[in-house]
């Protein structure tokens, strides 16, 4: 009995450790980097980000959220952000 519950409980630890590496470095740059500059920019607050500028894919979603949030501050102002 413990080893038919052992088994399939194994499994799924060993997936949820193989998914641990499999983050989305671009969407989480592009986040980080929308979320900064709107709150650098207006003021609300300061950003914890992931930093990790050594991964490429992260550097360029990064610098696209950058662009995407001082655009919308551009377009719609703090106010409406906040």
């Amino acid at each position: 009995m413990k080893i038919k519950l052992l088994l399939p409980l194994s499994g799924c630890i060993l997936g949820l450790l193989a998914a641990c590496d499999s983050k989305d470095w671009e969407a989480a740059g592009y986040q980080d980097g929308y979320a900064a500059t709107i709150n650098t920019t207006c003021k609300f607050r300061e950003s914890l980000i992931h930093g990790n500028f050594d991964n490429s894919k992260y550097a360029a979603g990064y610098s696209k959220g950058a662009q995407a949030g001082a655009a919308a501050v551009t377009q719609q102002g703090c106010s409406k952000l906040k």
